[in-house]
């Protein structure tokens, strides 16, 4: 493999790896979480049916 392989390969593993390491640590709650509609639904439509009650605020 090239060296441009190589640097994208660890790139992708480094992404991966964090991801999976911020939603095990709990990080921030994102706000498109509440919405029962998928994100491309939120940006291109402006719905957001609330997910769970109580919460106030959606994307």
């Amino acid at each position: 493999m090239s060296r441009t392989w190589w640097i994208m390969l660890i790139l992708l593993t480094l992404l991966a790896t964090l991801t999976i390491f911020n939603s095990e640590m709990g990080g921030p709650k994102k706000t498109w979480h509440l919405c029962k509609e998928s994100l491309v639904t939120q940006v291109f439509t402006g719905a957001c049916t609330l997910r769970f009650e109580g919460e106030t605020t959606g994307s």
